[in-house]
């Protein structure tokens, strides 16, 4: 039940906008612009208006196919820069993203993580839900994002 609660948080701020927005708003299932992902039984990026729904990131390295070496912290700022990358690919940035769900395997990891999330977001503070659950490929976290369009 705990790793469906990012999921659960996504499909109704989705729910939420769509149903309060005036004109119809087509939904955009945006391609991966990483070969191996194009197959992928999800889109990196999901476009609702001027709102970009990104899947979740792991500290995942896209060019050596590993999780990012330095532990927690090494992970969260692959995870970001992979969240970056995709939103440049989609006509955002970090600076407009509005919310962030992180999971992360270990609670005892969140001051170090939290140490590479200021880094990434000096100025502008999304907000921000943090859970503790298990993951994939022994990750040690995962970040989702939503983001307005430039």
């Amino acid at each position: 039940m705990k790793n469906l609660s990012p999921l659960f948080l996504s499909f109704l701020a989705f729910l939420f906008i769509t149903c309060t927005t005036p004109q119809k708003t087509e939904i955009e299932f945006l391609e991966s612009k990483i070969e191996r992902r194009k197959k992928a039984p999800y889109s990196d990026a999901v476009r609702v208006g001027d709102l970009l729904f990104l899947t979740g990131q792991v500290g995942f390295n896209n060019d050596s196919l590993k999780l990012a070496h330095g532990g927690i912290q090494g992970e969260t700022r692959q995870a970001l820069e992979n969240i970056k990358a995709v939103l440049e690919a989609h006509d955002s940035d970090l600076e407009h993203v509005a919310k962030c769900t992180v999971i992360l395997t270990d609670v005892n990891d969140f001051a170090a993580f939290n140490e590479i999330f200021r880094q990434y977001f000096p100025k502008y503070k999304p907000a921000r839900t943090t859970l503790v659950a298990d993951l994939v490929i022994d990750a040690k976290i995962e970040i989702e994002v939503t983001a307005i369009v430039k």
